[in-house]
């Protein structure tokens, strides 16, 4: 009787991480750096919407001259401002990740969230072409679209998000997370919450500017649309967010490291107050 031999697809998926890990994720890696100028350079095509976008006010929606060189001069301002807070926040967070090392004892636990977050990104993508092909065919039927186009937008930045976190979770040593052989149990739980903290720093550029780079195309759809002036100004109000993510996730880094330390001296005091009792 014939054995049966049953395909061993755990050990295929681990030969695809470390063909990625070796020959991709430094290249995707380092395109973080590519994604803040991207963000950077957004916010200068931002002032030059906000400038037409003041003349559009004056033009289409009988705005006062005044309100819109007023609106002018404070966009362009803001965009300035914005651009300063983010080009000095930016690689404070790397700064930061240099400056935080953890270790844990076992890279299986990444590889099983690398699967899920790979799994998630593609099935969004999907989703969001689906939802576009769907909005097209409706559109050319004369039909009444329910979903919005922002869909695929929304679809494209998730899998891009979660493709990042793939070859974080692959690449560890990016985040200064080093795989040791022993650690203690609150050691691997202060490794694994620290690298998702540190994640968040590294990814905060990819953040920035694809959410820059998506507001700027929504801004340029809606200047074509004279009944779109309200959706217009939340677009801008959403990309100035956009803009202080950098000091927002630099503070929220800071509480949780400053907690982190607190927890890892209840920790050691064990150990600390055993030392003391065998010198007396």
């Amino acid at each position: 009787m014939k054995k049966i031999f049953l395909p061993n697809t755990s050990e295929w998926i681990n030969r695809f991480f470390d063909f990625l890990s070796r020959k991709v994720s430094g290249k995707v890696l380092s395109a973080c750096d590519f994604f803040a100028r991207i963000g950077l350079a957004g916010l200068f095509v931002i002032a030059v919407l906000s400038v037409v976008f003041g003349l559009v006010l004056i033009g289409r929606y009988d705005i006062p001259v005044a309100s819109a060189v007023i609106f002018i001069l404070m966009s362009v301002l803001g965009c300035l401002f914005l651009h300063y807070v983010a080009f000095m926040m930016l690689p404070a967070l790397n700064t930061l990740i240099k400056n935080a090392p953890t270790k844990m004892s076992s890279a299986g636990v990444l590889k099983v969230m690398a699967l899920f977050v790979g799994i998630v990104g593609i099935l969004a993508l999907l989703y969001g072409i689906y939802s576009s092909i769907v909005t097209f065919r409706a559109e050319i039927m004369g039909m009444m679209v329910v979903e919005s186009n922002n869909v695929f937008f929304a679809s494209l930045f998730l899998f891009i998000f979660c493709e990042f976190w793939l070859f974080l979770l692959l690449e560890p040593s990016e985040l200064n997370v080093e795989i040791v052989e022993k650690t203690s149990v609150g050691e691997e739980f202060i490794g694994l919450t620290s690298f998702f903290a540190k994640g968040c720093l590294k990814l905060a550029p990819v953040v920035f500017g694809t959410a820059i780079t998506f507001g700027i195309l929504q801004l340029v759809i809606m200047l074509f649309n004279s009944d779109a002036l309200m959706d217009q100004m939340q677009v801008l109000v959403y990309l100035c967010l956009s803009a202080f993510l950098p000091l927002f996730v630099y503070i929220a880094f800071l509480s949780y490291y400053f907690t982190l330390d607190i927890l890892t001296a209840i920790l050691n005091l064990p150990a600390k107050l055993d030392k003391i009792a065998s010198k007396e």
